[in-house]
């Protein structure tokens, strides 16, 4: 299974499986998606592919027709059973698994494009004193969701090479349907702490935000890891 992200309110999944009699794929007229049970609306016509001893469908999912069940589900063991329908509505081609989505074996991501796409840190600045440095930047996390998304805390790093110039934990907040979402870090850092980083930083070498975004879901809290380069 393969992702794509032509914007930042699709995506677009291409799945792999062992190639059927190409007749099937001739016949069908429509498609469904199901997750661990849960219905997931598709935004394309049915297109399927049948070559090389493999069948590919490809389907476009507009993240806002995505159901508020699927926070219920393991993402490291989701069922996942794409089916082509015919003419009268019944099954003529199925590909199934159980997919974990935390493993690049079973689904290929552009990790970068996430990162740009759905996170962002802006007006970051490093300001020295004379015992510390203010740290402050806006990070704008983006819900292309129909529902919201709750957030129990967000740990955040910001290195400059291998130095660090600030490390710091957020308390919860909500994530609001559709929207970007900015979460201020503003933070003082002790001048002995940091020096080296602001040192860097200062001289236009570049900063790199790492961290956790923490979400809360009826299975229990889901890390979402964070990564992006600093827009000074």
């Amino acid at each position: 299974m393969s992702v794509a992200l032509p914007s930042r309110e699709v995506l677009r999944v291409t799945l792999t499986a062992p190639a059927p009699a190409a007749k099937l794929a001739a016949g069908m007229s429509s498609q469904r998606l199901t997750l661990g049970g849960v219905r997931i609306p598709l935004a394309t016509p049915v297109d399927v592919t049948v070559a090389g001893g493999e069948t590919r469908p490809v389907f476009d999912v507009r993240l806002a027709d995505v159901p508020e069940g699927v926070l219920g589900l393991d993402p490291n063991r989701v069922p996942l059973l794409w089916e082509g329908l015919d003419g009268a509505g019944a099954p003529v081609l199925a590909v199934g698994a159980t997919v974990d989505f935390g493993d690049p074996g079973d689904v290929q991501v552009p990790v970068t494009d996430l990162y740009h796409t759905y996170a962002t840190l802006t007006d970051f600045t490093v300001t020295p004193g004379l015992s510390a440095v203010n740290v402050r930047g806006l990070l704008g996390l983006f819900n292309p969701f129909s529902f919201d998304l709750v957030a129990t805390r967000i740990e955040l790093t910001v290195k400059v090479g291998t130095e660090t110039v600030l490390a710091t934990k957020r308390p919860g907040f909500r994530l609001r349907a559709g929207r970007r979402s900015d979460v201020l870090v503003d933070q003082d850092v002790p001048l002995a702490d940091a020096a080296g980083g602001v040192g860097a930083f200062l001289r236009g070498e570049a900063a790199v935000l790492e961290g956790t975004l923490i979400l809360r879901t009826p299975q229990g809290e889901r890390a979402v890891p964070l990564h992006m380069g600093v827009q000074r």
